[in-house]
């Protein structure tokens, strides 16, 4: 999986699609802190519950962008989004910082 983040006016807050090889995450570049973990937790569950995935044959970000707003999420999808990123975060808050997780954690979402 890769995260990029971008400064796009068409782009939702967030958008996940599949290339053929990895899964891409984009997030806007003005979001930092819990804000950008949210949103890229959002993304990891539409990725893990396969909902309306980009078909690799989009010919560009562009296209990729166009395809997701065309086809947008239902109403339960971005329900279970939302629960899913904010019930992960909220978890992660009870874990005493420090630990190998949250150095793990911190490589794989960049976070200092």
């Amino acid at each position: 999986m890769l995260l990029h983040e971008l400064d796009l006016a068409a782009l939702p807050f967030g958008l996940w699609y599949f290339d053929g090889e990895r899964d891409h995450i984009i997030s806007r570049a003005g979001a930092t802190g819990y804000h950008r973990d949210h949103i890229v937790l959002h993304e990891i569950c539409h990725m893990l519950a396969d909902h309306n995935a980009t078909p690799a044959a989009a010919d560009g970000l562009t296209d990729v962008i166009a395809a997701a707003m065309a086809n947008p999420h239902t109403n339960s999808q971005e329900e279970l989004a939302e629960a899913f990123a904010t019930v992960v975060l909220k978890q992660a808050r009870k874990r005493p910082p420090g630990g190998d997780f949250e150095q793990r954690a911190s490589a794989v979402f960049g976070a200092a």
